[in-house]
């Protein structure tokens, strides 16, 4: 039986995608900063069926050294981990000029740098097992400087390079690194934007994802059209005509 340990799972693809675990049998943890939704969303599964152990703890993945308290904690508790699915974050929509610095560098901690200590959290344990897998859910914001989501971009570029750079050193402990770049999927993060194109609903998104994450890819975009398209494209437009480009 597997066992699988999701962060940011008290809503949209982090509940989704435990959902899709809970109820083909593994067991799973959750992490979320709201325990009255975790503790909820727990008995929705049983609910629903879920065979395997469902477990949750409270955690904001920016309050950093919590994360070395509560992800061994969990991991005691399911008996073991195969992966973990780093997928807290949170976006701001503000604008340079005006802008607040204190929800820009909240983005940052809670993208990255908490992305970054939940990695450090679990990896002796993986090291010390010899395999498993660590995913983490970037996003096409990813590929350039969006107007209006600098820091969430950054945050999200930042993301995607440290992992490429964690695979190379992980692999010879028998780690598995994969990293998704989701585009507009339905949830909490985005249905506030004036646009969102080629927007596909939460579950059919964790269903990808979730396709993804067992095929054990390296890096993929969900869903692959047009995004793999798209981002190809927006990592090799010249800079002087990107400038020009508004995609707000």
């Amino acid at each position: 039986m597997k066992n699988v340990m999701i962060t940011g799972a008290s809503s949209g693809i982090g509940k989704e995608l435990a959902r899709i675990y809970a109820l083909s049998g593994a067991n799973v943890a959750l992490t979320a900063r709201r325990t009255d939704v975790l503790r909820g969303i727990v008995e929705e599964f049983r609910d629903a069926g879920a065979k395997g152990n469902v477990v949750f703890d409270t955690l904001d993945v920016s309050d950093f050294e919590r994360n070395f308290i509560v992800l061994p904690k969990l991991i005691r508790e399911l008996g073991g981990l195969d992966t973990i699915v780093l997928n807290a974050g949170i976006s701001t929509s503000s604008s340079f000029g005006g802008r607040s610095f204190e929800a820009d560098k909240k983005v940052v901690e809670t993208n990255l740098i908490g992305a970054m200590a939940g990695v450090e959290a679990v990896l002796p344990f993986f090291q010390k097992q010899k395999s498993g897998q660590i995913v983490a859910i970037s996003s096409v914001a990813s590929f350039r400087g969006l107007p209006g989501s600098g820091s969430y971009s950054s945050s999200k570029a930042g993301l995607s390079t440290y992992m490429e750079a964690l695979r190379s050193e992980v692999k010879k402990f028998g780690v598995k690194v994969t990293v998704i770049h989701p585009g507009f999927i339905d949830t909490p993060i985005n249905n506030r934007m004036k646009s969102r194109p080629f927007v596909i609903p939460v579950e059919l998104g964790a269903r990808k994802i979730h396709k993804r994450i067992e095929n054990e890819v390296l890096s993929a975009t969900v869903p692959w059209f047009p995004w793999a398209i798209l981002g190809y494209l927006m990592k090799r437009i010249p800079e002087f005509l990107w400038s020009k480009i508004n995609p707000k």
